[in-house]
Order: structure tokens, then sequence, then C-alpha cells
């Protein structure tokens, strides 16, 4: 009913148009020309329809086109060619979703290369990408039939190899990728080099998710990391305990310092010419709820992997000058340890000089150490700081020395006033000649560069008497006494001498 009413308004505008009175009879002529008029109308309109309607089909074409190039493109990695992490994640959850129905387990291989960033730094980032290429066909080549291999990101890549028959030769596929990937690149002028650590990861149920393993598969990767690098490890349920315990730990360990839980004790240090006490060690453990007092090696590691172990180290060095600050007046010298991560904070020195300001503790009394390591891998900032630590009137100590890469060189440039031997060449060297001959090495090369030498770990007299023969100038360890709360040191540097353990 709508069209004719329509059309018949059309065709009343064409009769006006043409003169035509509808109530009259028109000519035969008017009507052919009526006619023709609406009929050449329909024919452009048709025309027209059509032409639109061919547009929009090649434009659908043509859409339809460009959106399969796209898809193609967000499931690739553009430096390698290979598939994405958004196509593996996808793999994965089809490959999973078909093994919970057919039976069949899925094993993923989580590969992270070693060495990459030093390649990226000596030899340049051109050369890290075309590694990357390279590894990535290295890898693709030691696959089966029905194998998936995707980058991850960075230096990364993630093998899916779906348990078949033959799913016992997946650990023979990661020594295969591990052997590929630790031969060295030929790249231009260059040879780079590289190994492989290898995390596995098998589904031993149904209900496993993309998510759990590829979680499970790094943690045996940074689990291979850990023991050495180059080589393969197999996820199992200690790890994740791991995990979970070091997260635990973190997130206690953060309260902590805000709610007092932490404790210094102090441990002393004696002059071996008299065994008088000089001085002391801070030494930081923690008084858990629930857990008891925590000794450093139960949480420090934990506190270096994160941002906490700064916030730990000031802490300790403002508590160290408050209650150490009377010692100091005696002649006293308070040793506080700094780790590297705490060297290259930017606020250090300014956390350093508040603590001075605030105690009144005398700078010369107070001695930083350092690890020969954190001293020799500093950057430039951690350079800096120990700088400006010295021109505060501070000393500086190296702790554990001999067990890093130190040159003479390195020793004079940083104005270094105290080396403390390692206590794992202490320890021998009243049984071990070797080791006699490296500490009186160490203490001759400390005197000629006008240091003071403490050995670390003395427990037995034979030790004491030795170090003594050879001019060593101090030392600590459980023959002067373990570390002690503040008020017992306090009564021990009153006294002058400790008291030795009975050889009982």
């Amino acid at each position: 009913m709508k069209d004719t009413a329509k059309l018949h308004r059309i065709l009343v505008g064409q009769l006006s148009k043409l003169d035509l009175d509808r109530e009259g009879t028109p000519s035969p002529t008017a009507w052919r020309e009526f006619l023709d008029v609406l009929s050449t109308a329909y024919a452009a309109a048709d025309d027209e329809r059509d032409m639109l309607k061919r547009s929009i089909d090649v434009s659908s074409g043509e859409m339809r086109g460009l959106r399969d190039v796209l898809s193609q493109q967000v499931m690739l990695d553009t430096l390698t060619g290979l598939p994405n992490r958004v196509a593996l994640i996808r793999h994965l959850d089809q490959s999973l979703s078909t093994s919970a129905r057919v039976g069949r387990g899925l094993t993923i291989l989580y590969v992270d290369l070693d060495g990459f960033k030093q390649v990226n730094d000596s030899l340049g980032y051109a050369v890290g990408d075309e590694l990357l290429v390279l590894a990535g066909q290295r890898i693709r080549v030691c696959l089966r039939q029905g194998d998936f291999v995707a980058r991850l990101g960075g230096d990364e890549f993630v093998v899916v190899c779906q348990n078949g028959p033959d799913s016992a030769g997946t650990p023979g596929i990661a020594d295969r990728i591990g052997s590929q990937l630790g031969a060295p690149f030929p790249i231009g002028e260059h040879h780079a080099v590289v190994s492989a650590s290898i995390g596995l990861a098998t589904t031993s149920d149904s209900t496993a998710t993309s998510e759990d393993l590829l979680r499970q598969a790094d943690l045996a990767m940074y689990h291979a990391k850990v023991r050495g690098k180059a080589r393969t490890a197999v996820f199992d349920e200690s790890m994740q305990l791991v995990v979970d315990t070091k997260f635990s730990v973190r997130n206690a360990l953060g309260r902590a310092i805000n709610q007092q839980e932490l404790r210094v004790l102090y441990q002393p240090v004696v002059s071996l010419a008299d065994e008088r006490v000089i001085g002391a060690e801070a030494l930081v453990r923690w008084e858990r709820p629930g857990f008891g007092l925590l000794s450093p090696d139960e949480f420090i590691p934990i506190a270096e992997a994160s941002s906490l172990i700064s916030a730990v180290d000031c802490w300790v060095l403002q508590e160290a000058c408050r209650r150490g600050a009377q010692w100091c007046e005696q002649g006293a010298t308070i040793a506080v340890n700094l780790s590297a991560r705490t060297l290259e904070h930017d606020d250090v020195v300014n956390a350093l000089s508040e603590a001075l300001r605030r105690t009144g503790i005398a700078p010369q009394h107070l001695s930083l150490e350092v690890t020969e390591t954190a001293l020799l891998t500093g950057n430039g900032t951690a350079n800096r700081n120990l700088g400006r630590m010295r021109d505060l009137g501070v000393k500086l100590s190296i702790d554990d020395f001999g067990t890093g890469y130190s040159s003479l060189s390195h020793l004079q440039r940083t104005d270094i006033d105290v080396l403390k031997i390692d206590r794992s060449f202490v320890s021998l060297m009243d049984v071990d000649e070797s080791s006699a001959t490296i500490v009186n090495s160490i203490i001759a090369m400390g005197h000629a560069l006008g240091m003071t030498l403490i050995a670390e770990g003395v427990e037995r007299p034979s030790q004491a008497a030795l170090l003594r023969e050879q001019g060593c100038d101090a030392a600590q360890g459980w023959l002067f006494g373990r570390p002690l709360l503040a008020s017992d040191f306090d009564e021990v540097f009153g006294e002058g001498v400790v008291r030795k353990p009975s050889a009982g």
C-alpha cells in the first residue's frame, strides 16, 4: 500500500513536469514522452544501484583481505617472523583443549638465551637482532612435525610439543636446542656466543591453563639459570614452593621495617696485638613473629633481589650510628655493610649525611663495608657515591676480600682504608699451607697500600696465632665473640677484652 501511494506521487509529479492535466485526456504523444522519461529515469536508477552493489562487493572483498592480512600480522613477531605471544597463547589454549579431549599430554619448553645482553652491549643491537633471527631458525630445525615455536619476547622462545607415542623424546628436543644455540653464531665479521637455559613443564591434569604451563616452565628455566646456565630443568612443585616462600618473605619484610621487627647485633672486632676490643660490625637480624630470630641468609638475598635492600641498609646505618655514637666517643669503630644495590641508590649519600648529623657520631669512627664484587662491578653512580661518602670523612672497607677479582690499581683508585680477609681463607690457614700463603700475601699487599687488615671468621686460637705472626692488625669471629645485643656489647666494650668461649 505504501509503495502504491509513493508511485502515485511520482506519477503526479511527472505529469506536472510535462504540463499534463491529470483530469483531462493526454494525447498519445504526451503519453509516449511521459513513458520515455519514466523509463529513462528507472534505467538510470537501476544502473546506479548495480554500480553501488558492485562497489560494495569490491569494498567488502578488500576489507576481508585487509582484515586477514592484519590478523596475520598481529600473530607474528616482526623481527623473527615466528608466531608471537598472542599466537602462542591461542595455540596453547587450543592444544590444551584438544589434549583434554583426547587424553593426551602437552609439554612446553621455555628457552632463554644466556649471555644475550652481553652480545647487545659489546657487538651492538643489530648483531643482537640478527642473532635472534638465527636462533629462531635453529630452534625450528630441532622440532618434530606438529611441534610449535614462538618468540615470547626479548631473548625468550617457547616450544609447544604434543605428547604422543614419542613423548619420551621431548627432553631430546631440549638437548638438541641447547646444542644448536650453544654453537657460535657467525654474524658479519663477528662470532657471537650464547647458551640456552631451558625449562620444561608438562600438563599433569586436564585443569591446567596456558598461564599455569608458562609459569611452571618459566620457573624451571629460572632454576636452570641459578644452577649455572646452559642446562635444562624440569618443573616440580618444590620450585613453586620456593617462589611462594620468597613472595611471602618479601611482603613481610616490607612491613617489618615499619613495624620495628629488625634488630642490630654487634660482633666484636679485636686488636690481635693485645686482644682488646676496638670496634664492632653491625649485623642485621629479623625477629619475625611466629618464626623467631632470622639470620641474614634467610632474608637478605630476597631483599637484594628487590628494592627493599636499600631500605634495610639505611635503617641499619641509622640504628648503628645511634647506638654506636657513645662507643665511638671512646675510640671504637663501627662497621656497617652496604649492598651493591644500595651503593647505586641516589639517596644513599643523603641517608649517610643525615645519620651523621642526627646521631653526632664522628665520621672517622664509622666504616662502610662493600664487597669486592660490588666495588668492581659498580656503575658510575656507585663509584661517585663512594667518593662522596669518603668526602664526608667515613672509612671505606672491602668485605670478604679474596673472593672477587679486584686489581691493585682498582684498590688504589678507590682509596680503601680497610681490607677484611674472607673467612674461606682464614678457616683453613692453620691446616692448609696454600691458604696460609694467600692470607700472608693479602696482609703484605694491604700494608703496602697503607690499609688496615682485619681477618674474618677466626674460630681457633691457632688461627689467631698465625694471623698475629703474619702481622694482621685485627680479627673477628666466634673465638672473640658472637654477635651481641647492644646492651651486651656495652658490657664487653666496657671491660675492654672479650671473654673467650671455653674449650668445652
